[in-house]
């Protein structure tokens, strides 16, 4: 008599839950890409009649100091709106912070539309995945669901809302599991592309199935030229080595000022204004900077001009403050420096000029894997976003270049840096709520191989049970950690950050 295999309801009720975020992130982050796309045209449009009719730059510079004040107002009485995001995601799955999901969803959509939408150098990635995060949240709050409960639907909220934003739903799960969690989960696997394809299809439409970055037929990388990609990673790792110490450093150059943090982006504010009139096609987080270097032929000088220019803009536009992201200004630097390093090597070896393309898209994944070390990420967004699999392999080449490059160089991932200094300016205070912290042990770390005994746990810190290959038990003091086992920790919600930073320090 055969057996009646019975359903797995759990897991049914994570995938429902995951379509319920990923219907209603997809609606939301849409939303936001439609604002922010037709302020930017209207911006661009509004630059164009300025510089026949200047007249008017009189009460265009009012009405930028009017959005600048309504941004201020937002981000002062939520502070964490600030920024692309994404860190506080981090820092909330990570039991680290406790974020206000009603507060940053209306503040956090309508300062990063202002924001985005005014032609400063930033993208709405972050935006749309912190939205993302606080829609799941929101609806596990509605469901009533519990804290685990929460956490798997803000990451499927998160995942989402980068589907959503680019049309690219295996980058959504990718970018939870490689830079967020870093760490494999069934259920969180489940729930968060659940929600990511859900939100890619809500995207389809309303922006229709076309890549957002359609920059043409490519051809096939010669084998003989791979030296090339490898010699470009890791120079690209050098450039996100440097772009994070600018803009880790930047914040501290803005605190020289003599006014309150939250008034920072009125600078940006008046800055684009001038971007605008001369440079329009400067303006924005940095997509027709991309267009334009597919679609024309610059010199090498030129190109080094617009990449400084671009360097500059964005760090001033991220460094102060305002709501938005940097996926897409990293995407365009990378760009500009794929044809920088394209043109030379045209010069140098005598590559056909048709490979010049090539470099540029392929520069684009090697400086997000610099600048964020998720290189899976990197690999597949560059992909998704382009509609090509054609560079998969010499795409893989630079990204795996530039990520060794950099984790040779000591570059962290920018997210938990960004998280790191913003839990370094808040004291640590005890809460009275016990939580858990999870850790996976890492091969060839202080704590691989380490036994239980020797662990000197920071104080208030329990190690209370190890999870291996699917099976938990309680450790005793003569108990070997191996890699890949999972420690769960308990501790005090208010001292989760320096618990985290003094064991990472072994791992």
């Amino acid at each position: 008599m055969n057996s009646i295999r019975l359903l797995d309801w759990s897991k049914i009720k994570y995938v429902s839950k995951g379509v319920l975020v990923g219907a209603v992130t997809g609606i939301v982050i849409s939303l936001l890409r439609a604002a922010v796309e037709l302020l930017l045209e209207t911006t661009i449009e509004v630059y164009h009649f300025l510089n026949e009719r200047p007249v008017w730059i009189i009460g265009w510079t009012a009405l930028m100091l009017l959005f600048a004040f309504i941004v201020a107002l937002l981000v002062k009485h939520e502070p964490d709106i600030r920024g692309s995001g994404i860190q506080d995601i981090e820092g909330q799955l990570h039991g680290s912070m406790d974020l206000n999901w009603s507060s940053i969803l209306w503040r956090k959509f309508v300062g990063g539309t202002l924001a985005i939408g005014s032609g400063l150098a930033l993208g709405r990635e972050g935006p749309s995945i912190q939205l993302g995060g606080a829609l799941g949240q929101g609806i596990n709050h509605y469901l009533k669901g519990n804290r685990s409960q929460q956490s798997v639907l803000i990451s499927a909220g998160a995942s989402a809302g980068l589907s959503a934003a680019f049309n690219a739903p295996v980058s959504g799960v990718l970018f939870v599991l490689e830079e967020i969690h870093r760490k494999f989960s069934g259920i969180l696997l489940l729930t968060a592309f659940s929600a990511s394809i859900t939100a890619n299809f809500v995207a389809y439409q309303i922006f229709g199935v076309e890549p957002p970055m359609h920059l043409g037929e490519m051809v096939q990388f010669p084998l003989e030229h791979y030296g090339q990609l490898a010699l470009m990673g890791a120079t690209l790792a050098v450039g996100g080595w440097i772009y994070q110490e600018v803009l880790l450093y930047m914040p501290k150059l803005y605190r020289m000022l003599p006014i309150p943090a939250y008034l920072n982006g009125f600078i940006p504010f008046l800055l684009v204004i001038p971007v605008g009139l001369f440079f329009p096609s400067m303006l924005g987080g940095g997509t027709e900077v991309i267009n334009m270097l597919n679609e024309s032929s610059l010199t090498l000088w030129v190109l080094i001009g617009i990449f400084v220019f671009r360097f500059i803009f964005t760090h001033l536009s991220y460094g102060s403050g305002l709501p938005g992201g940097i996926f897409v200004p990293v995407l365009s630097l990378g760009a500009l420096i794929g044809a920088i390093y394209g043109n030379s090597a045209l010069i140098l070896t005598g590559i056909d000029e048709v490979f010049l393309r090539s470099f540029i898209i392929y520069a684009m994944g090697g400086f997000l894997t610099s600048v964020t070390k998720a290189p899976l990420t990197s690999v597949m967004l560059i992909t998704e976003m382009t509609g090509s699999v054609t560079h998969l392999m010499p795409l893989a080449i630079v990204c795996m270049s530039a990520y060794i490059v950099a984790d040779f160089i000591g570059s962290e991932p920018i997210y938990e840096e960004l998280l790191h200094r913003k839990l370094d300016r808040k004291p640590s205070v005890f809460q009275g709520e016990v939580t858990e912290i999870e850790m996976h042990v890492e091969v060839d770390t202080a704590l691989d191989g380490m036994m239980v005994k020797h662990l000197l746990m920071p104080k208030g810190a329990n190690l209370i049970k190890i999870r291996r290959h699917d099976k938990e038990f309680i450790p005793h003091l003569d108990t070997i950690f191996s890699p890949g086992d999972e420690l769960i920790i308990t501790t005090d919600r208010g001292y989760v950050s320096d618990v985290r930073t003094q064991l990472y320090k072994l791992n």
